[in-house]
């Protein structure tokens, strides 16, 4: 039950802090998407600050769930985050969300939470946790990340760079959470352990390159896309290094996994349905007509300024010249 609080807490921390950083990070230059220089601009930012320190008390929850916890129950209840951060974000930017993604949002928080319902008791199979184990399993995922991420920011399409870089952040929370695991249980065995310990560094290092990376894909501002794809990542990574690479017992029956295909398979209509309506929103941005206003695609202002902005864009024919 307390495992079930502090991730909960986490959640709600994680996803408010998301929804901040994201809405300082859109509004940051695109001339410096993730440059190492990036985080120095933000850190300069009150708003984006007020959201690192909720992150960091997400993290501090994190921590405190993973030190009694498994990997999979976590992240599966941290997945929740999504519906507060995407909730925040549209509070922020005073943008209202389409009423059909607000179905696709909550289907996706529900299957994380029936995902969480199918999981066994919190149990590795030698009982304890491994310090190789947990080595690899950082390992694995950051290599995995890598590459991800490589693609991501050297690619420049409006709709493939979210998607790269949201997928890239998803796996470098797993590998985050994994060191923060291993860190965990290491406090267990005094401050002596913490300091000649491998985690805390590779924490550190580890974290400050997955915050670099949420950052890049923040500042992408597609939202209904990063958002929740992160949160689904997420999750699936952690099932699989924690079944994998932990040893963690699920006890999955038929049944649940009939109740499983059935989850993801809703989880992935969702996030097609919020890829769509982000897709939209790109392929629609809003428009500047002559006076400097800007007003959304279709939308007919006073004084005939559509037509006379259609006509020097030259969607117009120009009258004909009549001789004399």
């Amino acid at each position: 039950m307390t495992t079930l609080l502090f991730a909960a807490l986490s959640a709600v921390l994680y996803g408010a802090g998301v929804a901040v950083e994201h809405r300082q990070a859109a509004r940051t230059p695109t001339k410096a998407p993730g440059r190492p220089w990036l985080l120095a601009v933000l850190a300069r930012q009150p708003l984006w600050l007020i959201g690192a320190a909720l992150e960091a008390g997400g993290f501090v929850m994190h921590a405190a769930a993973l030190r009694s916890g498994s990997l999979l129950a976590v992240q599966m209840i941290l997945g929740c985050s999504l519906l507060v951060s995407v909730s925040l974000s549209s509070l922020l930017s005073r943008q209202p969300l389409p009423r059909r993604c607000w179905p696709a949002i909550f289907a996706i928080v529900a299957t994380v939470g029936a995902s969480v319902a199918l999981l066994g008791p919190d149990a590795h199979a030698d009982g304890q946790l491994s310090g190789h184990a947990t080595a690899a399993a950082a390992l694995v995922t950051g290599l995995i990340t890598v590459p991800i991420a490589a693609a991501g920011l050297l690619t420049t399409g409006r709709r493939t760079r979210p998607l790269l870089l949201a997928a890239a952040a998803g796996m470098a929370d797993t590998c985050v959470a994994v060191l923060t695991m291993a860190f965990a249980h290491t406090l267990t065995h005094g401050l002596s352990a913490v300091v000649t310990s491998w985690s805390l560094y590779a924490l550190v290092v580890g974290g400050l390159a997955s915050l670099a990376l949420a950052q890049a894909t923040y500042q992408t501002n597609a939202p209904l896309i990063t958002l929740p794809i992160i949160s689904a990542v997420t999750p699936l990574a952690s099932l699989t290094v924690g079944i994998l690479v932990l040893h963690e017992a699920t006890h999955l029956s038929g049944t649940r996994c009939v109740i499983g295909v059935l989850c993801l398979t809703l989880a992935i209509t969702a996030l097609v349905v919020l890829a769509r309506a982000a897709a939209q929103q790109l392929n629609h941005p809003a428009e500047r007509v002559d006076s400097g206003t800007v007003r959304e695609p279709g939308r007919r202002l006073p004084g005939g300024a559509k037509a006379v902005g259609a006509r020097q864009r030259g969607d117009l024919p120009k009258p004909a010249r009549v001789s004399a």
